[in-house]
């Protein structure tokens, strides 16, 4: 018997997180982490999957959405003040106008996903340490794939 491998492709990563790894990587100078390390930078953003779910099921394929998380983080060395509370609020906000912007987003003529908004955005002071602020933002991207 002769197995055949089954061709894919790793749709939440290629399509959605690399894609925006790029876009947050153009518009900041902030970096971009995949794994949450207690050595994080002053300021950083850590992206993470939340979730895969069907959106529709189509004769030659399906539409899933993609769910990921967005934390950002900044040190403001226990100063918590309007304008620690503004700085937060402002990469938030960038990040909502960016996505927007990027509602429909395709590299060389390949649509990459479509209908790509923010959800929802919270802020907080971190629980394990007071002098960091985040906004974890939550985004999703709906990507049509094809099975031929």
């Amino acid at each position: 018997d002769i197995i055949m491998a089954i061709t894919y492709t790793n749709v939440i990563y290629e399509k959605v997180i690399d894609n925006l790894h790029t876009i947050l990587a153009d518009e900041f100078n902030i970096a971009i982490l995949y794994d949450d390390t207690s050595d994080r930078p002053n300021q950083s953003f850590l992206v993470t999957p939340v979730s895969d779910s069907l959106d529709s099921q189509l004769t030659t394929g399906s539409v899933r959405e993609y769910t990921i998380n967005i934390n950002y983080q900044i040190d403001f060395g226990g100063n918590y003040t309007k304008n620690s509370i503004k700085q937060v609020s402002l990469v938030a906000e960038r990040i909502k106008r960016l996505i927007k912007n990027n509602e429909n987003y395709t590299v060389s003529s390949e649509r990459q996903w479509h209908n790509a908004m923010v959800n929802n955005i919270e802020y907080s002071r971190n629980d394990d340490d007071s002098n960091l602020l985040e906004a974890n933002i939550e985004a999703s991207f709906k990507v049509m794939e094809i099975i031929s």
